[in-house]
């Protein structure tokens, strides 16, 4: 019988702390001197491995005090700072600020989650010691780290204890301007921070309302600064973003055209425009109530100087003013598609103006609006007033289409030195073009997109004559791959002239010849209707594959013609001398399998068009596999031998296996399906390999995926000859290596199988002793945290178990011991270990549902008998997860075992609970209790699932006010 492991574990000690002291001098002095050893520079010829020692404890130990009651006081004696001792030694000076910043950001996270250590009447005396600190660090206009983490702090503070007068406060009250746009610039953010834990969340909209009441004064205040132009715009901004300030009260306000006037200002242009994109997105014209300021705003943006701007050379200026038109686009789109849409086309004018500039970069900013165009386009109704629209805006997306070929698509100049990091962003810009270009097909429609294409592409054949300018006939080629899916199979203008062009292109030129071969792919279906134009598109894409480069792009665009082959398009014959004619190491693998996965597809629809004929199916495998058998025998069999050798035939194997459609009929001669004949053929190789190489995961995993290609290609019926062979030798790889991958192959034979009865036993004969193993070496918590594939892996089977064939599990002692281990399992903080333990247990309870209507009570007793003992443990743990106690990935998993465990044993579950919160679990009883009572309610699955969340916010809330670290 299989135990299951045991929930202990061990906990490895380090150098241990001394405890924090209650008197504020004493422990003043360890926090000094702690700092002192975090920020001092390593010396070498002190010994680093001592400094480095001292350090790491110094940190400990000031991470521990931040969570004590004595750090207020001590943060605040820091920040008081006696300075008598530093002199003008920029050592000790820089120091000293480090310890202050270190009080103030310590300050700061206290106030955030701390408040409660501290009595309420002491709330305005640290308020008053944190202004006069921010007095004295900002008396001369500094804008530095630590002025802002004290205005920070004292914001935090203002929404901690409802100071809800604290703008008209500061602003009734003569105070150092500069400490005044300090607190104003963090008060809004922090008082939407998620970082604030709040007693109650009314305090946050208490003091929200008050920001929106005392708005026109705060703006009224910041015109009258108007001067100090930065602090003033950083202000402007946040009040934008976290307020929700009136409209009407911008519109009112100087301060907004000032703030479109500074776009004109170099030195203002970034935080300018960060204020007017902010302003655009927060008041969109759709929402109702923003007429007013979005009349304002329109021609206060037009008078701006947009064609002066797009000349500029000043990347700053461009991306500003890209910014800012692309932002007006999108929020200002219902009037675009409104009845006013002869003014409103102006914006779609100016960001047609921005895609088209030459930074591709910046540029790109833009290709978002296009896509909410069309979308947009797309939904208007009804069908005559979308048509007009799209009559519309024609001209402006055929204009697009030429940016995107000309500019937006176009590779630069210096191709060979962009840095490798670099192309992969001009890659991701390129799919996003190409994106651009197809949507462009759903307003137009392919032919008509693909004609404006055509005329670009005629003028790049003449420009790109005689010399090497090739950029703009690639832009073409990859445009055109863009539009596959929109183009007509009758087209007969472009893509004849297109794929005569191909052959003739120059070989040398990379890119080129990569895209060529992408789009011959991206046709294929195209081609196989007019085959006469593949001829010299073949060798094309063979002489390709020797170009390390372009190899990729012409592996797939083979696969994809043979995915395509027909009667008229038969290419099986040459593909396969292609495929064969490979030396083996001279593609990558990945490469390879594109083309061997190409002449199984073409393969197939060839012997399915022949109805299947037995000799040509057999010849045509023999002739594939027997060079890969070959090959995996002696690599399997040589002394020197590796798994990297041995891999790459398992996964040829594996894609034909796949991909080889068979329509086997029975009448062969030994009575096996072909796969299987070959599949029996290498079976002691596959063996072999892995008693050679037990621990090697990856050469686990392609094997299993081999066996699970197989057994679906022949399908169960005929694979069944080969079944126990195949589960003798997974429970015997398993036991000799201890990898998971022989788990999920397992369980796939449990999902072939378990449905069929006859199999039952034996299925359970596998899996126990699977069972018996993993228990083997899974005894602990640590043991489990350290295999969790295998965790994963081992409760996926056994879930499959419970789902297909559950009898015998259930009739069975493993199921107690499984239980036992979904309770360690639990506490994996592993995402796949975490969901498996939980699907399985998910699925347990279903059976055990089902059980009332089957009538079964051999099955249904030893069920609920393990349910009995081995479920307290397990609503504890699920317990601890929803109040984040333990790591939790199962969110809809959760709720759903716990609905269907109150249906199954309603007074169990709620007397675990009970038991539950009684123990390790603290709760605030109002939580507890409506928790409990959605329980005995017995409300329905989305009503319980309300419940459940409910109740994990009260976790969520109370855990972060006694800080209880959270594990995910």
């Amino acid at each position: 019988m299989a135990t299951a492991p045991a929930a202990n574990s061990t906990q490895h000690q380090g150098p241990k702390l001394p405890p924090h002291s209650g008197d504020v001098d004493e422990e003043l002095g360890r926090i000094r001197l702690a700092l002192a050893a975090v920020f001092s520079p390593s010396n070498s010829e002190n010994g680093s491995e001592q400094w480095w020692a001292q350090r790491q404890l110094a940190d400990q130990y000031l991470t521990s005090f931040q969570a004590t009651s004595v750090s207020w006081m001590v943060c605040d004696r820091l920040l008081q700072g006696d300075t008598s001792d530093v002199g003008s030694d920029p050592q000790k000076v820089a120091q000293q600020q480090q310890f202050r910043f270190f009080a103030a950001q310590t300050l700061h996270t206290k106030c955030r989650a701390d408040i409660d250590q501290l009595p309420t009447d002491a709330l305005p005396s640290l308020r008053d010691s944190l202004l006069a600190h921010l007095n004295r660090y900002a008396a001369d206009g500094s804008e530095g780290p630590l002025s802002t983490r004290l205005a920070m702090c004292i914001s935090a503070l203002a929404v901690q204890m409802q100071w809800t007068t604290v703008v008209s406060d500061l602003l009734a009250t003569p105070q150092n301007v500069h400490v005044v746009m300090l607190i104003l610039r963090a008060l809004p953010e922090e008082c939407a921070s998620d970082r604030l834990v709040l007693a109650d969340d009314a305090y946050r909209f208490k003091m929200r309302d008050h920001l929106v009441s005392f708005a026109p004064n705060v703006l009224q205040f910041l015109h009258a600064h108007v001067t100090d132009a930065s602090r003033v715009l950083k202000v402007l901004h946040l009040w934008i973003r976290y307020v929700p300030v009136h409209p009407q009260t911008l519109v009112e306000s100087p301060l907004l055209n000032a703030a479109v006037q500074a776009l004109r200002q170099p030195a203002y242009i970034e935080l300018a425009s960060d204020v007017i994109v902010e302003i655009l997105r927060m008041y969109p014209s759709h929402h109702y109530g923003n007429e007013g300021l979005v009349r304002h705003m329109i021609p206060l943006l037009s008078s701006l100087p947009l064609d002066e701007a797009l000349q500029s050379d000043d990347e700053d200026v461009l991306r500003a003013y890209c910014r800012v038109v692309t932002e007006m686009g999108e929020s200002y789109m219902s009037l675009i598609l409104s009845p006013q849409y002869l003014e409103a086309s102006q914006l779609v004018s100016w960001v047609l103006k921005c895609s088209g500039m030459a930074n591709q970069e910046i540029a790109s900013i833009t290709l978002h609006f296009w896509y909410r165009l069309v979308m947009d386009l797309e939904s208007v109704d009804p069908y005559d007033w979308r048509q007009e629209l799209i009559d519309a805006y024609t001209p402006h997306l055929l204009q697009l289409i030429d940016v995107c070929i000309k500019s937006l698509m176009r590779y630069p100049a210096d191709m060979d030195t962009i840095p490798e990091d670099l192309l992969d962003e001009l890659t991701r810009h390129r799919f996003y073009v190409a994106e651009t270009v197809e949507d462009c097909c759903r307003l137009l429609g392919g032919q008509n997109v693909l004609q404006r294409i055509g005329n670009l592409l005629q003028q790049e054949i003449h420009a790109a004559s005689g010399n090497q300018v090739w950029q703009g006939l690639e832009s073409c080629l990859a445009c055109i791959g863009a539009i596959h899916r929109f183009v007509p199979s009758d087209e007969a203008e472009l893509l004849p002239l297109t794929f005569q062009l191909v052959p003739q292109l120059p070989t040398e030129i990379r890119p080129l010849r990569y895209t060529a071969s992408k789009t011959i792919g991206k046709f294929a279906s195209w081609l196989a209707f007019h085959p006469h134009l593949l001829q010299p598109l073949m060798p094309y894409l063979a002489q390709g594959l020797s170009v390390p480069e372009c190899a990729p792009a012409a592996a797939v665009a083979i696969k994809e013609l043979c995915e395509c082959s027909n009667q008229s398009f038969a290419i099986a014959e040459p593909v396969m001398e292609l495929f064969q004619g490979l030396t083996p190491g001279t593609l990558e693998v990945e490469d390879e399998l594109q083309i061997l996965e190409g002449v199984c597809r073409a393969l197939s629809r060839q012997m399915q068009d022949a109805r299947g004929r037995g000799n040509d199916t057999q010849a045509a495998l023999t002739r594939l596999a027997q060079p890969i058998g070959t090959r995996l025998a002696a690599s399997v069999s040589e002394p020197n031998s590796s798994p990297r050798r041995i891999i790459p035939e398992i996964e040829r194997l594996t894609v034909l296996v796949r991909y080889l459609v068979i329509l086997y009929d029975g009448n062969a001669t030994t009575g096996l399906h072909p796969m299987l004949e070959l599949t029996t053929s290498i079976w002691s190789f596959l063996d072999a390999a892995v008693i050679r190489f037990p621990g090697d995961i990856v050469l686990a995993e392609k094997i299993c995926r081999l066996h699970k290609h197989s057994l679906r290609s022949c399908g169960a019926q005929a694979y069944s000859p080969m079944l126990d062979r195949l589960m003798t030798q997974l429970v015997q790889s398993f036991e000799r290596s201890h990898q998971s991958p022989f788990l999920y192959a397992a369980s796939i034979c449990i999902a072939e199988y378990g449905s069929d009865s006859t199999y039952s036993n034996r299925l359970l004969g596998m899996v126990s002793a699977m069972a018996t193993t993993c228990f083997s070496f899974l005894r602990n918590v640590d043991e489990l945290t350290a295999h969790p594939d295998v965790v994963e892996e081992l409760f996926y089977m056994m879930g499959r178990m419970m789902s297909n064939c559950p009898d015998p599990l259930v009739q069975s002692p493993l199921l107690r011991s499984l239980l036992q281990c979904a309770a360690v399992g639990m506490q994996l903080d592993h995402h796949g270990a975490n969901k498996g333990t939980l699907k399985f247990l998910e699925n347990t309870i279903s059976y055990g549902l089902s059980l009332r209507e089957q009538k079964k009570p051999a099955c249904q007793a030893p069920l609920e008998e393990a349910l009995s003992q081995e479920g307290q443990a397990i609503v504890v743990n699920l317990m601890k997860a929803m109040m984040g106690d333990l790591p939790e990935y199962g969110n809809s998993q959760i709720p759903e075992i716990l609905w269907k465990l109150n249906l199954l044993c309603p007074g169990l579950l709620t007397q675990w609970l009970h038991s539950a919160f009684a123990g390790t679990l603290t709760l605030p009883e109002g939580a507890k209790n409506d928790f409990i009572a959605a329980l005995d309610t017995g409300l329905a699955r989305d009503e319980f699932s309300m419940a459940v969340r409910a109740f994990q916010t009260a976790c969520e809330r109370h855990r972060r006010l006694r800080k209880g670290p959270r594990r995910n």
